[in-house]
């Protein structure tokens, strides 16, 4: 089906070309030459071994200008003999009326080698056109092969469909905003085509489209089925390298960013574990000061206590940014055990006792809460974290409120303060490193804890979010997943003693 389509292709374009007025005079001259050679073997030669000498001009004209020249060759022959070798000489008269049966063969023989020759003459152009179609393509998807941007696939594809295809081509690619734009110089790619002559192709990848293909060309405004075929190759190969060109980008980009925040972490762990030792040191010696004799005096206790408090806050900031380190990294390995919840509560609670003085706190766990298999100090890291988090933000007097209550598949614990609320729009921005729900203001702080919070809680299985409340405040919920306990081992019975 595509030999005969492509041969349907090359005998139009010959029948354009080749098979113009220069044809048909040239196979005349043939002809004509046929017949001066003739002339001085007439008498050495009968009529039939002259008549091979005009088949013989038949098939060169059908060599050399195809299938109508070829035609009007045999014609030209069976008159050239009849008229010049035939007797009576210079007329169509024909003495012997075997001499018709001879023209007739000749000439019903000069058509049939005229055909045969031309539709060779037609195959041959197809299997050049079709191997050059094939070589182009290959040497195409060579350059596509070794492109890394989308300028050097423009650049390639124009080149290949001006050369094969006489036309102008635009490429147009979907950027990270799902938006097409122009790459390269070329015609201006519209949407929709303008004519008969333009055509635009969407680069359908594996995928998704990678974006589209606008070709124009000034000559035929029809497209064969072989500039067609050729033209979706084209397409189906650029739309492959375009989505090749992207999955490198996005594994460039993850590579970037996975070797970033592999040295950010690695310059937190280091700095961590560096300043951990001497702020210990410093708030044993702020606490030193207080017990000296003679005792400080006031000034110096206040100095004293404002020291070790403030030793005491970058201790955890030093702390955070070591657990957050050591929990991306993946070297935090949980020890995870079955633990009711309010044991944990009560200990983040005792843990920030000092800090909660002027903020009452209610809690609320419902009955029954089951257990949960968790890494107890870590979740109590959590819980302190959001404490922290909301003395910090909600001023003095405020009640903080933590509740907790069982759902299908998971155990839901909340913290809940009466503040301003969160800022619109950034509820889950606030959980990524070093985003503050301030962007400048006097609370301390490096927008660390919300962070560690997700990943301890991820690292669990669970999931934490803050959501607005509209009353007033913000909510933080962590839910963690619901599993069953193993069963407590059975009491022992009491062994019976006999007393001789």
């Amino acid at each position: 089906m595509a030999s005969s389509m492509n041969s349907e292709h090359i005998a139009r374009r010959l029948a354009a070309g080749q098979q113009g007025w220069a044809g048909y005079v040239g196979a005349a001259v043939i002809c004509g030459a046929a017949a001066l050679l003739a002339a001085p073997l007439e008498g050495l030669l009968d009529i039939a071994s002259l008549a091979l000498l005009f088949m013989l001009a038949v098939v060169l004209a059908a060599a050399r200008f195809g299938r109508g020249p070829a035609l009007l060759a045999a014609g030209l022959s069976v008159l050239l003999l009849n008229l010049l070798f035939v007797p009576p000489q210079l007329s169509l008269a024909v003495a012997d009326e075997r001499f018709l049966f001879t023209f007739a063969v000749m000439l019903l023989v000069g058509l049939v080698v005229g055909q045969l020759t031309a539709g060779l003459k037609v195959q041959a152009q197809a299997a050049n056109e079709r191997e050059q179609n094939m070589r182009s393509l290959y040497e195409m998807s060579r350059e596509l092969g070794s492109a890394l941007a989308p300028l050097q696939v423009a650049e390639i594809a124009g080149r290949f469909i001006a050369d094969r295809l006489n036309a102008t081509a635009a490429l147009r690619v979907f950027g990270p905003d799902d938006v097409l734009r122009s790459v390269g110089s070329g015609l201006q790619a519209t949407g929709q085509p303008d004519g008969p002559a333009h055509r635009v192709l969407p680069l359908q990848a594996t995928m998704a489209v990678r974006g589209e293909l606008a070709v124009r060309r000034s000559g035929p405004a029809d497209w064969s089925a072989d500039e067609l075929r050729l033209l979706n190759t084209c397409a189906t190969l650029l739309a492959g390298t375009l989505e090749r060109i992207h999955y490198i980008d996005v594994a460039q980009t993850a590579a970037l960013q996975v070797e970033g925040e592999r040295l950010r972490n690695t310059l937190l762990a280091a700095i961590s574990h560096d300043l951990r030792t001497p702020l210990a040191s410093l708030v044993g010696l702020a606490e030193s000061l207080q017990l000296t004799r003679p005792g400080p005096t006031a000034q110096q206790a206040e100095i004293a206590v404002a020291m070790a408090a403030s030793a005491r806050r970058m201790c955890a900031l030093a702390n955070n940014l070591l657990d957050m380190a050591r929990l991306q990294s993946g070297t935090v390995r949980l020890d995870r055990q079955w633990q009711p919840l309010e044991e944990v509560v009560g200990t983040a609670l005792a843990a920030t006792a000092g800090l909660l003085t002027r903020h009452p706190v209610q809690v609320q766990l419902a009955e029954e809460l089951p257990w949960v298999h968790v890494d107890a100090v870590l979740l109590e890291r959590v819980l302190v974290n959001l404490l922290e988090n909301a003395v910090k933000y909600t001023p003095a007097g405020t009640a903080i409120d933590i509740t907790g209550s069982a759902l299908a598949a998971q155990v839901e614990l909340s913290v809940r303060d009466h503040g301003p609320g969160l800022p619109a729009g950034r509820e889950d921005q606030l959980f990524q490193k070093f985003e503050r729900g301030e962007r400048e203001g006097a609370t301390p702080g490096v927008g660390l804890g919300l962070a560690l919070c997700r990943a301890i809680v991820e690292a669990h299985g669970g999931s934490i979010h803050a959501e607005p409340v509209p009353s007033g405040g913000a909510r933080f919920v962590l839910r963690l997943p619901r599993g069953a306990p193993p069963p407590a081992p059975p009491a022992e019975e009491p062994t019976e003693v006999q007393v001789a």
